[in-house]
């Protein structure tokens, strides 16, 4: 099966403690891992899904929650995947294509199926049968959270006086152009994606990557190794960028010093939840 958010990232074990960092972070910043709607409408053992899992660390953290539950992460790729003696032994992690049809075993299983961040891995046009195919992992009052990123709308904000931030915002457009089709959607037609494949009491909430200052320096450095990632697997690809292969060590340098002298990153956290009729 494609995996197409290789065709953008690479997945080796640096990339694997990156998301595990970025996933942290952006909690830290929504505030919650399961909003209090969802979490308190859930049995006490749930069996719970979790979509474009990486390497599972969703599940590890709620795992204390839900010892007894029945804990699956999937995901188009195992390649980062924690290993089977690293996971609590109620994780089970497999492998998913969630844009194909749901198979028949996984259907109406889930009172949970929890989903953050696909976005660099879906175009357009494939937005609103990935939420359905979703929505048919739940049971009948079953739960759906989803949470997405608008990196569409990233801003690189100097956060001193004598800031620098010239080359972190150079990056940031390179790679808003060079993901614009996917980075521009998702995040806002999610409600309505879930409420037109039958979810009722939609929800929706919303935060800024900034909104607890003490992560704003781990978060625009976790986001620009992911740039500078991207940007050299396009450089090894041919795509050619406004900036040169030949150049990008020194950029890179560049940015991480924008980044110590104050230069912090802003984007929107959207997250959208809602429930299966009985």
């Amino acid at each position: 099966m494609p995996d197409s958010y290789a065709d953008n990232m690479v997945r080796n074990s640096g990339e694997a403690t990156r998301l595990d960092e970025q996933f942290d972070l952006l909690s830290t910043n929504i505030g919650y891992i399961l909003h209090s709607s969802v979490q308190e409408n859930l049995p006490a053992n749930p069996h719970v899904a979790d979509i474009g899992t990486g390497t599972g660390i969703f599940l590890c953290r709620i795992h204390d929650l839900y010892p007894g539950g029945v804990l699956d992460g999937f995901d188009i790729s195992g390649l980062q995947f924690r290993s089977k003696d690293a996971l609590p032994p109620n994780v089970t992690l497999s492998i998913l294509d969630i844009k194909q049809p749901v198979p028949a075993e996984l259907k109406r299983r889930y009172d949970l199926v929890h989903v953050r961040m696909l976005g660099a891995a879906i175009l357009p046009k494939e937005w609103r049968s990935v939420v359905k195919n979703a929505t048919e992992l739940l049971k009948p009052g079953g739960w759906l959270q989803w949470e997405e990123c608008d990196f569409s709308g990233v801003m690189h904000m100097r956060g001193r006086v004598d800031s620098t931030v010239d080359t972190a915002r150079l990056m940031g457009k390179q790679f808003r152009i060079g993901l614009r089709e996917r980075f521009e959607h998702g995040w806002n037609t999610l409600s309505e994606d879930m409420k037109s494949c039958g979810l009722a009491s939609v929800k929706t909430d919303m935060v800024s990557s900034d909104r607890v200052s003490d992560t704003r320096e781990r978060m625009t450095s976790n986001g620009m190794q992911a740039i500078f990632s991207w940007a050299r697997l396009m450089a090894l690809n041919g795509v050619p960028l406004e900036v040169e292969a030949s150049c990008l060590d020194e950029m890179e340098q560049a940015a991480f010093g924008d980044i110590k002298s104050g230069c912090y990153v802003r984007f929107n956290i959207h997250i959208a939840y809602g429930k299966k009729a009985l």
